[in-house]
């Protein structure tokens, strides 16, 4: 799907994605988690407000941006979360 990114040069001197338009609502990325390169695109996987992860890749020949992925939260371990008491 692709979608209208907002960005910044990133200190490699490539555009990194700070927000994007989904749905008609602005994403700001709060992190970048990842990203690799494939031979015609750049890849982000970044991280919103409420802990979703997108996956975005970029063509830098063209500057278009497209939805690659979404992933929900990430799940809690077990160990980390709170107990309350019995």
């Amino acid at each position: 799907m692709k979608i209208c990114v907002l960005t910044n040069p990133g200190a490699r001197g490539e555009q990194e994605p700070r927000a994007f338009q989904l749905g008609g609502r602005r994403v700001p990325v709060i992190a970048i988690l990842d990203r690799w390169e494939a031979p015609a695109h750049h890849y982000f996987q970044v991280r919103d407000y409420e802990g979703r992860r997108f996956v975005l890749k970029h063509d830098p020949q063209t500057g278009t941006w497209e939805l690659e992925a979404v992933y929900g939260k990430r799940a809690v371990h077990p160990k980390q979360a709170q107990r309350t008491p019995a």
